[in-house]
C-alpha cells in the first residue's frame, strides 16, 4: 500500500514538472505568429489549455512548503492582528506596527541562512567590541575597531548597519508568531499590549541564542522563548500582590485537577482536590485563600446601581453612632449611680473600674488612703451592694448583669 502510494505521489510530480516544462519552453515562443497553433500528422491543430490549467490547480494543492511546517499561516496571522487591531485606536503606535508591511514578509529557508549569517557576523564584531571595551575601560573608537577587526573603517561601518537591518528583519518577518502566542494567554491578567512586548523580549532573546547549527528552524526555536517569556511575565506581574513561584505552581496543579473533575461530570469537594493534588486540606484552603484577586474599593458593589464598596463597607476604626449614643447615656448612669455614695467609697469604685484614670490595685488604694488590702476590697464590696440595691429604684435594671 505504502509502494503505491509512493508511486502515485512521483506520478503526479512528474505531470507537475511536465507541466512547468511545458509552459516555461511555450512562454519563451513567440506563439502569436503561429495562431496558438501546432501540426498534428501534417495538418493544423489547436493546443488545448485544460490540461495546462489541471496540473496547475493540483501543483498548487499538492505543493506543501516543508521548511514553513511550524510557522503560522499568512491567513490566520492576518485574522490575528486584525482581532488585535480592532481594539486599538486609529492613532496607537502598535495598530501602525501591525499595519506595517515588514510585518507580513515570510522568509524562506535561504532568506534565514543568509540573515543568520550575516547576524553572526554583526555578533562577532560585538564580542571583539566588548574585548577592547574591558581592556581600555573604555568605549573603543572606530579606527580602533576596525584594527582589531582587521577591516576599514567604511567596511565595519557596512559590517554593522548590515547586521543591524538583518536583525531588524528576522524580528518583523517572525512577529506574527509572536502576536499568535500572546493571544493563547490574553485574558489571564495582562492586556494584549504587555503580552505583545513580552513575547517581543522573548523573541530578540531568542535571536541572540539561536544557532543555525541546531538542525531546526528559527520559529520552531523562538516558540519556546516567546513562550516562556510571556508566562513569566504573568507570574510577576498579573496578580496586585505577587505569590511566591511554588504557590503560583501549586495553584496551577489545582485548577489542572478541578477541571479534570469537570470534565468527569461533577463538581470536586475540597478533600477530593486535595488528594488529586496530593496535598493536605488545610494547605489546599491555605493556597486558594491566598490567591484571591483583591477588589478596588472604588469598585461598584452592584452591577445596576453605582454605589462602591467604600460607601457601605464600615471603617472598624470608627464607631457607630449608636455605640456612641450608648455610651455617653452608661456614663450619665454612673455618674449618678456614683453620687449614692460617700465619697471614700465612690473614689474607691473609680480607681479600681478605671472611671477617670487607670485602674489600680488593692495594694495601690490601700497605699493611698493608709488601709490595709482586706480593708479596701470590704469598702469595695460594700459599695457595690449598695449599687446593686439602687439600681431598681433609678430604673437601671438592665445594668445589674454588670455588677454581679
Amino acid at each position: 500500500m505504502l509502494a503505491s502510494k509512493n508511486a502515485a505521489l512521483l506520478a503526479d510530480k512528474s505531470d507537475i514538472l511536465a507541466a512547468e516544462f511545458d509552459q516555461v519552453h511555450l512562454s519563451g515562443l513567440d506563439i502569436h505568429g503561429f495562431d496558438n497553433e501546432i501540426l498534428v500528422e501534417g495538418k493544423p491543430a489547436v493546443r488545448s489549455k485544460r490540461r495546462l490549467e489541471r496540473l496547475s490547480k493540483k501543483r498548487k494543492v499538492s505543493r506543501k512548503p516543508d521548511d514553513d511546517i511550524f510557522e503560522v499561516s499568512t491567513a490566520a496571522a492576518t485574522d490575528v492582528s486584525k482581532k488585535i487591531k480592532k481594539g486599538l485606536n486609529n492613532d496607537d503606535p502598535l495598530r501602525l506596527f501591525l499595519s506595517g508591511l515588514e510585518t507580513k514578509q515570510l522568509l524562506t529557508v535561504k532568506e534565514e541562512k543568509d540573515l543568520f549569517s550575516r547576524i553572526q557576523e554583526h555578533r562577532k564584531l560585538e564580542d571583539v567590541k566588548q574585548r577592547l571595551q574591558m581592556q581600555f575601560n573604555r568605549e573603543p573608537t572606530l579606527s580602533e575597531w576596525a584594527e582589531a577587526v582587521g577591516m576599514s573603517r567604511q567596511d565595519l561601518y557596512s559590517s554593522i548597519s548590515s547586521g543591524k537591518r538583518c536583525r531588524e528583519k528576522m524580528i518583523y518577518a517572525n512577529f506574527r508568531l509572536v502576536i499568535h502566542i500572546a493571544k493563547q494567554y490574553e485574558g489571564k491578567g495582562l492586556n494584549i499590549q504587555d503580552l505583545l512586548q513580552e513575547g517581543s523580549k522573548g523573541l530578540m532573546r531568542s535571536l541572540e541564542k539561536f544557532k543555525p547549527k541546531a538542525g531546526c528552524r528559527f520559529p520552531t526555536y523562538a516558540y519556546w522563548w516567546i513562550r516562556q517569556s510571556i508566562r513569566k511575565a504573568i507570574f510577576q506581574n498579573s496578580r496586585t500582590i505577587r505569590l511566591p513561584e511554588n504557590v503560583f505552581a501549586l495553584l496551577k496543579k489545582i485548577q489542572t485537577a478541578r477541571r479534570l473533575c469537570r470534565q468527569e461530570g461533577h463538581t470536586p469537594t475540597s478533600e477530593e482536590l486535595a488528594k488529586r493534588v496530593g496535598i493536605r486540606v488545610e494547605r489546599l484552603q491555605s493556597v486558594l485563600m491566598t490567591s484571591r484577586n483583591p477588589l478596588s474599593i472604588q469598585e461598584r458593589a452592584w452591577a445596576d446601581q453605582d454605589v462602591t464598596f467604600q460607601e457601605i463597607t464600615a471603617d472598624p476604626e470608627v464607631e457607630i453612632p449608636e455605640l456612641i449614643v450608648a455610651k455617653q447615656m452608661m456614663r450619665q448612669h454612673v455618674g449618678s449611680l456614683l453620687g449614692l455614695l460617700n465619697r471614700r467609697e465612690r473614689q474607691i469604685i473609680k480607681f479600681r473600674f478605671g472611671i477617670g484614670s487607670e485602674r489600680m490595685s488593692l495594694s495601690e488604694i490601700g497605699a493611698m488612703y493608709s488601709l490595709s488590702k482586706e480593708r479596701v476590697r470590704q469598702l469595695e464590696s460594700r459599695a457595690m451592694d449598695k449599687l446593686k440595691e439602687c439600681l431598681p429604684s433609678q430604673g437601671l435594671e438592665a445594668y445589674i448583669d454588670l455588677l454581679t
